[in-house]
């Protein structure tokens, strides 16, 4: 389901940042997706990819373009 999206901060909390993607919910760039030099403030405009919809939280998942899927990223960890 990986759709590039472009959307607005709408706000922004340490467990991740929720984005308006024009989509029927929130976007939800989780904090396992965010480094240290990421900056996000409320209004700024971002790019991200829409990885899936998660029904428990009601909100797509993002992640920025600069990161990898986390189950990319869970499998290179356990081939380490």
């Amino acid at each position: 389901m990986t759709a590039f999206r472009e959307g607005r901060v709408e706000a922004v909390f340490r467990w991740g940042v929720i984005v308006d993607a024009g989509l029927s919910r929130v976007g939800l760039i989780d904090a396992l997706y965010i480094d240290d030099e990421d900056h996000y403030e409320v209004g700024q405009s971002v790019s991200c990819y829409m990885d899936c919809f998660d029904e428990q939280k009601d909100k797509f998942i993002l992640r920025p373009p600069h990161q990898v899927p986390l189950a990319e990223r869970l499998r290179r960890d356990r081939e380490r």
